[in-house]
């Protein structure tokens, strides 16, 4: 179901023929299906406890993985430990998807944990 949803939602994006919305809705689509990737068809998925790696997170992002353990050590992304690595959050890469179709010269205030 949810990989239906995911499709309808981008081909609601390509409806509107606006380019970031398209761009950002298509990253969305990307971190879900590689956060779902090698799940069977029927597993039950709470997506508010979807989780990453730190290589398949840095897949979505479009950064290596060393530049996300960086992120994470920084306090910039949330992780927990998971044996010698992370695991991530689908729902935290939110933010840094949607700074990348921002328009230029607009910038969100970041707010302070």
């Amino acid at each position: 179901m949810l990989r239906e949803r995911l499709t309808a939602a981008l081909e609601t994006a390509m409806r509107t023929r606006e380019a970031s919305a398209i761009a950002l809705t298509a990253d969305r689509a990307k971190a879900m299906a590689v956060a779902l990737a090698g799940l069977p068809d029927d597993a039950e998925v709470d997506l508010d406890t979807l989780e990453l790696p730190t290589r398949s997170a840095a897949t979505v992002l479009g950064f290596h993985p060393e530049h996300v353990r960086r992120l994470i050590r920084t306090g910039r992304l949330r992780a927990r430990r998971a044996g010698g690595d992370y695991r991530l959050l689908v729902d935290d890469l939110w933010p840094l998807l949607e700074a990348r179709h921002r328009e230029p010269g607009r910038r969100r205030a970041r707010s302070r944990r």
